[in-house]
This record gives C-alpha cells, sequence and structure tokens, in this order.
C-alpha cells in the first residue's frame, strides 16, 4: 500500500482579510523586513554596511532593527559579519512550499516507479533558506514512523537530499558552516573541510549519500531533478533503515529516476507562471 503525503500542496482556507496594522507598528515592522530582505541579497550574512546599502535605510537604524532580530535570536554576528541563524528556518517551516501543477503531474509517476522499486519511503525536496524542505512524498506503512521524522526542515550538511541542494548553491557553504555543523550522529559531517570534499564528490558524480549522517540506523540516496535552463529543481532521494537499504545498491535507481524526472520536466516546459517555490 502507498501512502501519499503531500506537503501544503492544497489550497489554504478561506480567511478574513489581515486589518492593516496601526501606522507605528507597521512602520517599525516594515524597517525589520526590509532588513530581512538585504540579507536575502547578501545570501544570509553580510555586514552592517551592506544591509544599510540593501535596505535602503539609514544605518543607525539597520543598527537598531539588527539589534532586534538578534535578542530575539534570529541574527547572530560572527567575525563582524551578521548571519541568520536557524530560527528563520524553523519559523519558515509554517510557510507553506508550492508545487505547480504541471511540476507535479510530471514527478509523481517518477516518484511512485522509485518507491515500486526500493519498496522504501521516496520523497522530492527543494531548498529553503539553509535547510531542505520535503514537498512531496510517497511511502509504505513499513516506512510510517520515518515518514513522521521527515515533516520538518532537513539538515543541509548531513542528509542526502540536503547536499544535492548545497552542492548547486556553493554561496551558500560558508553560511552552513557559519551556523555550526552539527554532530547528529558519530557519522555525521563537523568540518568545513570534510563538506567541501564531499561536495565536489556530489557534482562529480551526481548524487549524494547520507550514511547515518542524520538519524542513527538510517541511510538514503539522493540525486538531482533539473529544470530548463539548466535550473535545479530540487532533489529526488530514497530513505530506510540501515537493515533494508542499501545506498550503494539503490544509487543507481535513484540517479536513474532523476534523469527521467529532469527529461520529464524538459520534454514539456511549464507555461508562464509555472514554478516550483522552495
Amino acid at each position: 500500500m502507498i501512502i501519499k503525503q503531500n506537503t501544503a500542496l492544497e489550497a489554504p482556507a478561506t480567511v478574513p482579510p489581515a486589518q492593516a496594522p496601526h501606522p507605528s507598528r507597521r512602520t517599525a515592522a516594515t524597517k525589520v523586513l526590509s532588513v530581512l530582505q538585504a540579507f536575502g541579497a547578501c545570501d544570509g550574512a553580510a555586514s552592517l554596511t551592506e544591509l544599510t546599502r540593501y535596505s535602503d535605510l539609514p544605518k543607525s537604524t539597520v543598527h537598531r532593527m539588527v539589534g532586534f532580530l538578534r535578542a530575539e535570536g534570529l541574527v547572530e554576528m560572527i567575525d563582524n559579519r551578521f548571519l541568520l541563524t536557524t530560527k528563520i528556518t524553523e519559523l519558515s517551516t509554517a510557510v507553506p512550499l508550492e508545487v505547480s501543477d504541471h511540476t507535479r503531474e510530471r514527478l509523481l509517476p517518477v516518484l511512485a516507479d522509485l518507491y515500486e522499486s526500493t519498496r522504501e519511503a521516496v520523497q522530492l525536496s527543494v531548498l529553503c533558506g539553509a535547510t531542505a524542505r520535503i514537498v512531496e512524498r510517497l511511502h509504505g506503512r513499513q516506512s510510517s514512523e520515518l515518514a513522521t521524522r521527515l515533516r520538518g526542515p532537513l539538515p543541509l550538511h548531513c542528509t542526502a537530499p540536503g547536499k544535492i541542494l548545497l552542492a548547486d548553491n556553493p554561496s551558500l557553504v560558508p553560511v552552513v558552516c557559519a551556523q555550526g555543523l552539527e554532530a547528529l550522529t558519530p557519522a555525521s559531517i563537523t568540518t568545513a573541510e570534510m563538506l567541501q570534499s564531499t561536495l565536489t564528490g556530489v557534482r562529480k558524480y551526481g548524487v549524494a549519500f547520507d550514511r547515518s549522517e542524520w538519524l542513527p540506523g538510517f541511510t538514503g540516496v539522493a540525486a538531482p531533478v533539473w529544470g530548463p535552463g539548466p535550473t535545479l529543481i530540487g532533489a529526488i532521494s530514497v530513505f530506510g533503515p540501515v537493515p533494508r537499504l542499501s545506498p550503494d545498491a539503490v544509487a543507481r535507481r535513484v540517479h536513474h529516476a532523476a534523469e527521467t524526472a529532469s527529461r520529464e520536466l524538459h520534454s514539456s516546459p511549464p507555461s508562464a507562471g509555472h514554478r516550483l517555490a522552495g
């Protein structure tokens, strides 16, 4: 039995329009938002001067807004540069990630075929800030417990889909390293040198592994899905317990599935406005 779980793909319920906030609060919120957007322009790490330039706010105002963000644990300072913390990512998990109908129609059969050939949980993940987020998954009853662990953000440095997404975003590597490469298991990557070496192999071979680096006793394999451009759309992956899943044995099947997905997206490009947002 296949259990399909899509993540935030259904249309949200209709809610009353939000009332306009008090002018003073709106002004303060707008300033904080401008600073956060400036972080986005700087790949999540910036000096005060850079934040001032990109936010188009007075330097004293930016300094004050950054102070607010630091007090809430959303920003930290390392080597005279301000960095967004993982708390931003935790907040982002409440934000729905949208997958266009075109992308779903093209990729779901590929995910289903991969599940049938491996009988383990399969996923489609996209980049979300400094983590990976699963936007589509298929699994059987035997993977139900694992599926509950896959609902939140996935660390980029020690999961198979995370490594695929990070390998295509080299400017994000220093940000991830500055936030700290947490040792979630004894096998986790914990140094920048180890991470860079691993990502070099991912770029060379087009496949990434998680050998019990994220969850003890679980392993995974992922490969990139490319859209027109080529643009990295996301990563297709398989997760499973070590006794059942041999990553080396299924790596070729995962890579083949990702190549098939990429061909599907290339053979029928989406119409204007269709996109995969991450």
